[in-house]
């Protein structure tokens, strides 16, 4: 009787022990379908990025003053300056004789001959020099003459000319001379180009910067004084050698009108930085502004109403998540860690965080509310 009371609770604590594995099976599935999960952090990425911002500046005294813009004015001064350039040497041929003579002045006055003055050979041919020339009191000038008529019979050797233009008590003191007589030959010759022109005219331009920035700095306090990229320069040429003129010397004089911008740099930093910020895309963060990268110019100016246009050029360094919108969760199904960062990788994500909980689990749970990107 008591064997089989044993055998019977051996049976029956057998079918409980199984019963109990199957729940505690039934459990651990459970358990693991519901905790089951992935957690993948994606590192931000990060770039330079670089923006051009267009920055208003308003007169001080106007109500116009918005976060947008800054306040400044514009100080203007005119003046005027020439310069002297070599002119080119080049070989000129001509139909008619000529040469470079020396005009003399002995007398008690500077003397001013305009171009085309009249030089005459005591066989009476007739010449005429080819610009305008100031001979001071005592001095003496060199300047291109040449025969008023074409042909052969106006060729000479060294000799005097007398200016009958001249009063006749004055052509004794002033006259002209060639030592090298004058010829149809083709020759070297200093002729105005295009190029000295230009040339002269950069002269004025440098030089110009210089006067126009001293004068507008010089009531303006250190912190607002201005350089050349916050000066205008209006140039209208008054005087000037004419292209293809026979001169040793290329001449030109322009009158010069300069505006120039008065604001505080630390102003347009403020305003590119705010507006940068303001046009960065909602899956962007700034991290920092690269200081050397900053810059900016004056695209426009108006005079009328003092205001002008700055065009502020800006870089920051960027973070952006924008790679999390990329990735697709049905994708990651069933993967394990390495074909995570597999997948990863083609849409450009190099640094990721991957964590499977629990422990044990080796691969991405088929449930997208399991599967945690951040």
């Amino acid at each position: 009787m008591t064997t089989r009371t044993t055998k019977k609770n051996t049976v029956y604590i057998r079918i409980v022990t199984f019963f109990l594995f199957l729940t505690i099976v039934a459990i651990f599935v459970v358990l693991h379908f519901a905790l089951a999960k992935v957690t993948i952090k994606v590192s931000s990425s990060t770039e330079d990025m670089n923006k051009v911002v267009l920055i208003e500046m308003v007169p001080e005294n106007t109500n116009e003053k918005s976060a947008d813009n800054i306040l400044g004015k514009i100080i203007s001064t005119e003046f005027e300056l020439s310069a002297d350039v070599v002119s080119s040497k080049q070989m000129v041929p001509s139909e008619k004789a000529g040469g470079f003579v020396t005009i003399y002045n002995n007398y008690s006055r500077d003397q001013v001959l305009v171009a085309t003055t009249r030089l005459l050979t005591p066989d009476d041919k007739l010449f005429r020099i080819a610009q305008k020339v100031e001979i001071p009191i005592n001095g003496q000038v060199k300047v291109w003459a040449e025969a008023d008529e074409a042909g052969e019979e106006f060729i000479t050797g060294p000799t005097k000319f007398t200016i009958p233009g001249l009063w006749e008590g004055v052509q004794t003191y002033v006259y002209a001379e060639t030592d090298t007589g004058m010829v149809m030959e083709t020759q070297p010759q200093f002729v105005v180009t295009q190029e000295n022109l230009d040339e002269a005219k950069a002269k004025i331009l440098t030089q110009a910067e210089l006067e126009a920035i001293t004068k507008i700095n010089e009531p303006l306090g250190e912190n607002l004084k201005i350089d050349k990229d916050r000066l205008f320069l209006d140039l209208v040429t008054t005087t000037s050698s004419a292209v293809d003129e026979r001169s040793d010397t290329t001449s030109i004089t322009q009158k010069i009108t300069a505006h120039g911008l008065v604001f505080t740099e630390e102003d347009i930093l403020t305003v590119a930085k705010e507006k940068f910020a303001k046009e960065l895309d909602s899956n962007q963060s700034l991290v920092e502004f690269l200081a050397d990268s900053f810059s900016y110019k004056i695209i426009e100016i108006n005079l009328e109403n003092n205001k002008a246009v700055i065009e502020a050029n800006i870089t920051a360094r960027v973070s952006s998540n924008k790679h999390l919108w990329e990735i697709e969760k049905e994708d990651l199904f069933g993967l394990t860690e390495d074909q995570i960062r597999e997948k990863l990788q083609k849409v450009n994500v190099e640094d990721a965080e991957i964590k499977f909980f629990p422990f044990w689990l080796k691969n991405v749970p088929t449930m997208k509310d399991h599967i945690i990107i951040e």
